[in-house]
């Protein structure tokens, strides 16, 4: 090999964003979608490359394009409060017509009677005000007057106000649905959700449903209100919501960007019993694989593992315990399909270096998947980190099987005459795993193990630092010309001019102290002679 090895690199994380993310730096075509075009005329009219002046007397009622800098819609014309001037169509028809708020930017949507002469909404202004002048969906698609809406809304279920704007807000499905995909309307829901009650949470989630769960759930702002019902909503009406859930596409919504938040708030926020339908969509391998091999996936896995794991000491972990079983089967079954993903390796990594009651499971993953293969795992690019995660976390007895297999368990190579080793030495992803092996050694004989190690265990890790420090000499002249083999030198020349390793020696007992002090100090003989000439005549001997 002429080229230097070179370490594989991490997983890139992609920077794609999806269909719904690209109207941020688009021009007016590309949200036309939101509004009934029929308040527009000459809307055949091509946009010109220049931006125009905001309502140009001579353009006042043709064909209107707004400036989104303007904190009044109608800035030329403030004095025109009609709602016919408006571009968002305020008044009641605000609530009627196609509106698609998943296509809408936060705008400048105030009329000019909102705010003060200084730009900022009036200090008298409430939201009956609102309500009366029939502008209320205006105020919420503006980034300002959702932050007044946020403030103003009257939080007892009871009052006159807070049943006027619910229901404005709510008696539309296809609105509501809008206001959830809305960067501004998102936060004006979440408000709603808050401080509602039950009926009034499942009007709401009736509009989240009807509105297209799926949809909702993938998009950048609406999985916002659905996670904060999950974590909002009554008992009763979140398990409708769970139930509505369960019968989506589970693989599309934990590989997609936004959809995985939803379940993660879930696998998060609630107990394990409320998601168990997550955990049997993973026990199928070809679910398992599909989840764990996208780059979202598998950290999603991470947790659901986590979760199930934690506390075992309490109450329901028996039946958390069944569940993460169930789970963990399915994984070792698939262990050398996960093991050599790009992804989905991160799952089988974390459940090697896992502990408590997780550690019975990584024993298994070693000796029913790793063990008779590490040869060729090794050699993998993605494989390979789980191997070397195997090899600091095994336990003593896995551990030796493992050193025993790379030394001697693989018939060399009939016309190279190479073995395992010699073969993993110059590997360009094997090699990690030489390192990882040189590590464990050095570890151990200078001290650095957790663990007391009995002088057999020091022993034996002796031999196999010897045996690979032999390998490394004798092929240290090929080594040399790669950057990974000088790392092996390297890491074996640090262990040579460390002072010869000490064997540990055992703790004395406290008969061998006793010997030691009586050896030191000697018992007078004269107080041997009154001892016994006291205990003759009856007497006793007071020092």
């Amino acid at each position: 090999m002429s080229t230097p090895w070179e370490r594989r690199s991490a997983a890139n994380s992609s920077n794609s964003s999806g269909s719904s993310f690209q109207l941020a730096n688009r021009s007016f075509e590309g949200a036309t979608g939101a509004f009934d075009l029929s308040l527009l005329h000459n809307n055949a009219t091509p946009k010109p490359s220049t931006k125009l002046l905001a309502l140009r007397p001579s353009r006042h009622h043709h064909n209107v394009f707004t400036d989104p800098d303007s904190f009044f819609f109608n800035a030329s014309s403030a004095g025109h409060a009609h709602a016919d001037d408006s571009f968002s169509s305020v008044g009641e028809h605000s609530f009627v017509g196609n509106f698609h708020a998943s296509t809408v930017r936060s705008t400048r949507l105030l009329p000019a009677y909102a705010a003060d002469p200084t730009g900022t909404i009036r200090a008298d202004l409430t939201v009956e005000d609102v309500l009366r002048s029939g502008q209320l969906l205006d105020f919420v698609l503006d980034r300002h007057g959702a932050k007044f809406l946020e403030a103003s809304y009257p939080e007892d279920a009871n009052d006159e106000m807070h049943r006027a704007m619910f229901e404005k807000l709510t008696e539309q499905k296809e609105v509501f649905a809008g206001l959830c995909k809305s960067a501004t309307g998102n936060f004006i829901v979440q408000k709603l959700m808050e401080h509602s009650t039950v009926d009034e949470q499942n009007v709401m989630l009736d509009g989240i449903i009807e509105g297209g769960l799926m949809d909702m759930c993938r998009d950048k702002f609406a999985c916002r209100v659905v996670q904060f019902a999950i974590q909002k909503f009554e008992y009763s009406t979140r398990a409708r919501l769970l139930s509505a859930l369960s019968s989506l596409n589970l693989v599309r919504l934990c590989t997609d960007q936004c959809g995985i938040h939803v379940i993660q708030r879930i696998v998060k926020q609630l107990p394990v019993p409320q998601w168990t339908f997550f955990v049997t969509f993973l026990c199928l391998a070809d679910n398992l694989m599909s989840v764990c091999q996208d780059k979202y996936g598998c950290r999603l896995v991470q947790q659901a593992i986590d979760k199930m794991a934690e506390q075992p000491k309490a109450p329901c972990f028996p039946f958390r315990l069944q569940l993460l079983h169930s789970l963990m089967t399915c994984v070792v079954r698939n262990c050398y399909r996960l093991s050599s993903n790009e992804f989905a390796n991160y799952v089988v990594q974390h459940i090697v270096k896992s502990s408590g009651v997780m550690e019975m499971y990584r024993d298994t993953i070693i000796d029913k998947c790793l063990l008779r293969n590490l040869l060729s795992m090794s050699q993998d690019k993605y494989a390979s980190h789980v191997v070397e995660g195997a090899f600091l976390f095994a336990p003593p007895t896995l551990l030796t099987e493992m050193m025993d297999e790379i030394f001697d368990g693989y018939v060399r190579e009939a016309e190279s005459n190479r073995d395992a080793l010699d073969i993993l030495l110059f590997h360009q992803f094997g090699n990690y795993v030489v390192q990882q092996m040189i590590t464990i050694c050095t570890s151990a004989l200078i001290g650095k193990e957790e663990r007391q190690l009995s002088s057999a265990e020091y022993a034996q890790y002796s031999r196999w630092y010897e045996r690979i420090k032999s390998r490394v000499v004798r092929h240290a002249s090929r080594l040399e010309r790669f950057s990974s083999g000088k790392k092996i030198i390297d890491s074996v020349a640090r262990m040579s001019v460390l002072s010869p390793p000490i064997p540990p020696t055992p703790a004395p007992s406290l008969m061998n102290l006793t010997a030691q002090f009586d050896a030191l100090f000697p018992f007078p003989s004269f107080l041997a002679r009154g001892s016994a000439s006291g205990s003759g005549g009856g007497g006793s001997l007071i020092l």
